[in-house]
C-alpha cells in the first residue's frame, strides 16, 4: 500500500472551496421566508468570520422578463450574489430582497439550472478546491417530462466532475418525495442507496446545515501515515473546531492635509563603501539569500542561513505521520494535557488506494483492546513535529461518521513541571454539605452539544460592528446563553448554599457565613419588628430593608407557594414583600 516510487513527490493543496445555493422560487412563500432568512444569516456568518470562501446565491423556477436585471444566459435563473467572496454590498442588497415578488415560471428546467453552475464554477478565475451546490427545496414539485433524463445526465456529470449536490429539504412534515427526485437523490450519491434528506422549517438549523456543509472538506493536511517499514496508508487530518477570532480593529494613518490613507513600505537594504575616490556609501537592496539569522548562546552570536533555519526549525522532512507504539487508553488525560486543539483523523482514498480498510482494522482494534496509538504528526512543512495520541471515536461532534480518530496532543519532556504544593490538614466536609452539592450536582446535569453556547462578547461585538456597518439604530438582540438560570437552583436549601458560595445572583457580594459562639452553623435568626413593617408597607418604603432581611421577612411569614428566593434581586424581593405581607 506504499507509493510505488522510491521518493514521491509531497502533494500540495491550494484553493478555495466554492459553493452555489440555489433556492427554487416555485415553493410557496413560507419556504421562501425560511430559504431566504438561512441564505441571510450563512452570509452574515461568512462577513463575520472573513471567510476567503466563494458563494454564489441564485433563483431557479422565476420567469424572466425583457425589463429583469440580473437574468443569467440560463432561462429562468436570476442571479442574487455572484460566485466571489460576499460584501457588505451583496449582504445588503439580498437582506433587502423580497423573493415573493417574483412571478414563478410555468415550467421548471431543473438541467439547465445545473448546467449553469457548471458553467459558473468554470468561469471562476479563483482557483477553486471543492465544489458544492446547496439546492434550498421541496422534493414535489418536479421539472418537465421531457427534463428527467436531461437533469439525471446533468447530475451525473456535475458528481464525475468533482462536484457534490446537497438538497435541503424545507418542510413541517415528513411527506412521501416524487420519484424524480429520489432517482435524483440516487445519482448524486454515486449510483448507491440515497438518504432521504430530514425535512427542516427552521432558519437556524438550515443556516447551520449549509454552513457545515460548506466547511465539511476543509482538511489541514492530507498525508502518508507510515504505520511500519513499508507500509503506509492515507490519511486526512480535520480540524472540527477553530479557535474564533476577535474582530481586530486597525488603525490607519491618515494624511494630514487630504485625509488620504499613508502606507508604509518596508525596505531591507545593505550599504557598502564605493571606490576609494569617494567617500560616499552605496546602498544596494538586499538579497533574500543573503539575509542571516543569529542566536545568542554563551554571549556569542551563532549564525546560519534561510536553508539552515529550515532544517533547525523542521529536520524530519516533509509533512509526515509515523506510528511508534500503542498504549492503554487509560493514560489519556485530555484535561491535563491540553496543548492546543485537537484534530480528527480519516482515511483518504485518494492518497492511497485501500486506506479505509486497514484505518478499519486498526480502528476496530484499538477500540476491542481500548488501546490509544502514539504517533509522531507534522502537518505543515513548517510546522513543528508533535507527539499525539490517536484515540478510536465515532460520530464526533455529531457528524455521521462511523470512524475516525481523535488528535490529542501530548506534551514534551519540555512541557512538564512538577508543583511543589505545601500540604495542609484537611477539614472534614459536613454531611449537610455533602447533600447540597449532590443535588446541585444532579440538577445542573445536561446533555453538551458543541453548538449549544456562544461566546457572549464575540457575539455583542458583531452586532455592534453589524449596527454601523448596515446603518441600523438598534442591534440584533443576543441572547446569553452562558447565564445561569435560576430555575434549577429552587427547593434548594438557601442558608447552607449562601453559606458554601454566598448570595446567589449577578449583583450579589459575595460575603463569608458569620461565626457561631456555640460552634454551631446555624446563622442567628433575626427578629420582625412587625410594627416597622407594617409602617413601609403603608408607605411603600420596604426597599429600606436590605436583601438578607426581605428574605428573613418572606421566610417569617410562611407564605405558601413561596418561590425560592436564590437568586432573585432586590427589586423582586421588594415585589413580593409587597404582594404577599400586605
Amino acid at each position: 500500500m506504499d507509493s510505488d516510487e522510491e521518493f514521491a513527490e509531497v502533494s500540495t493543496y491550494r484553493g478555495i472551496p466554492a459553493t452555489i445555493i440555489l433556492i427554487n422560487v416555485l415553493e410557496d412563500n413560507k419556504v421562501l421566508e425560511l430559504a431566504h432568512a438561512a441564505t441571510c444569516r450563512l452570509v452574515r456568518q461568512y462577513l463575520r468570520s472573513a471567510s476567503s470562501q466563494v458563494l454564489g446565491v441564485y433563483l431557479y423556477g422565476v420567469k424572466s422578463t425583457d425589463n429583469d436585471q440580473g437574468f443569467t444566459d440560463s432561462q429562468n435563473i436570476k442571479e442574487i450574489i455572484p460566485l466571489s467572496l460576499p460584501s457588505l454590498t451583496d449582504f445588503k442588497n439580498l437582506k433587502a430582497l423580497d423573493i415573493n415578488t417574483y412571478q414563478k415560471a410555468e415550467e421548471l428546467k431543473l438541467s439547465d439550472v445545473l448546467w449553469h453552475c457548471s458553467k459558473t464554477f468554470a468561469n471562476c478565475k479563483k482557483q477553486i478546491s471543492s465544489y458544492k451546490v446547496i439546492m434550498l427545496t421541496q422534493l414535489l414539485i418536479t421539472p418537465v417530462a421531457s427534463d428527467y433524463t436531461p437533469t439525471l445526465k446533468r447530475v451525473k456529470d456535475l458528481i464525475d466532475s468533482n462536484i457534490d449536490i446537497i438538497v435541503i429539504n424545507i418542510s413541517e412534515s415528513d411527506y412521501e418525495i416524487d420519484t424524480f427526485y429520489f432517482n435524483f437523490l440516487k445519482e448524486a450519491c454515486k449510483g448507491q442507496d440515497p438518504v432521504i434528506p430530514k425535512p427542516i422549517f427552521d432558519a437556524t438549523e438550515i443556516e447551520k446545515f449549509m454552513h457545515k456543509e460548506s466547511h465539511r472538506r476543509l482538511a489541514v493536511s492530507n498525508l502518508n501515515f507510515e504505520i511500519a517499514e513499508g507500509f503506509s496508508i492515507g490519511v486526512g487530518v480535520y480540524s472540527l473546531i477553530k479557535k474564533a477570532g476577535y474582530t481586530h480593529h486597525k488603525k490607519v494613518d491618515l494624511n494630514r492635509e487630504t485625509n488620504a490613507l499613508v502606507s508604509s513600505v518596508t525596505n531591507t537594504t545593505k550599504v557598502e563603501a564605493d571606490s576609494e575616490e569617494t567617500d560616499t556609501p552605496k546602498e544596494l537592496p538586499l538579497l533574500k539569500s543573503e539575509l542571516l539569522f543569529y542566536q545568542e548562546y554563551g554571549g556569542e552570536r551563532v549564525e546560519f542561513t534561510a536553508n539552515e533555519m529550515k532544517e533547525i526549525r523542521n529536520p524530519f522532512g516533509p509533512p509526515m505521520m509515523k506510528l511508534l507504539g500503542f498504549k492503554p487508553a487509560r493514560m489519556i488525560c485530555k484535561e491535563k494535557w491540553f496543548l492546543k486543539m485537537g484534530y480528527f483523523l480519516f482515511p483518504n482514498e485518494k492518497i492511497i488506494e485501500g486506506s479505509t480498510i486497514a484505518f478499519k482494522a486498526m480502528h476496530k482494534a484499538c477500540s476491542d483492546l481500548e488501546m490509544i496509538a502514539i504517533s509522531v504528526l507534522c502537518t505543515r512543512v513548517n510546522a513543528r513535529p508533535t507527539i499525539v495520541a490517536l484515540n478510536p471515536c465515532k460520530n464526533p461532534n455529531g457528524l455521521d461518521v462511523d470512524i475516525g480518530f481523535d488528535i490529542i496532543h501530548i506534551p514534551f519532556i519540555e512541557n512538564t513541571r512538577e508543583l511543589n504544593i505545601p500540604e495542609e490538614d484537611e477539614e472534614p466536609t459536613e454531611q449537610a454539605h455533602k447533600v447540597v452539592m449532590k443535588d446541585l450536582l444532579s440538577r445542573l446535569k445536561f446533555n453538551y452539544k458543541p453548538d449549544m453556547f456562544e461566546n457572549p462578547k464575540l457575539q455583542s461585538e458583531y452586532r455592534a460592528i453589524e449596527a454601523i456597518a448596515l446603518e441600523e439604530d438598534d442591534s440584533e438582540p443576543f441572547i446569553d446563553t452562558t447565564k445561569p438560570n435560576s430555575d434549577l437552583f429552587r427547593n434548594i436549601n438557601e442558608d447552607i448554599f449562601e453559606e458554601l458560595f454566598g448570595p446567589f445572583g449577578s449583583l450579589t457580594i459575595k460575603r463569608t457565613a458569620p461565626s457561631s459562639t456555640n460552634g454551631g452553623n446555624k446563622r442567628p435568626k433575626i427578629d420582625i419588628d412587625e410594627d416597622l413593617l407594617e409602617h413601609r408597607l403603608c408607605n411603600r418604603i420596604i426597599e429600606k430593608y436590605t436583601v438578607p432581611q426581605l428574605k428573613q421577612i418572606l421566610q417569617f411569614k410562611d407564605i405558601n407557594g413561596l418561590p425560592a428566593l436564590t437568586g432573585l434581586k432586590k427589586t423582586e424581593l421588594v415585589e413580593l414583600v409587597y404582594k404577599h405581607c400586605k
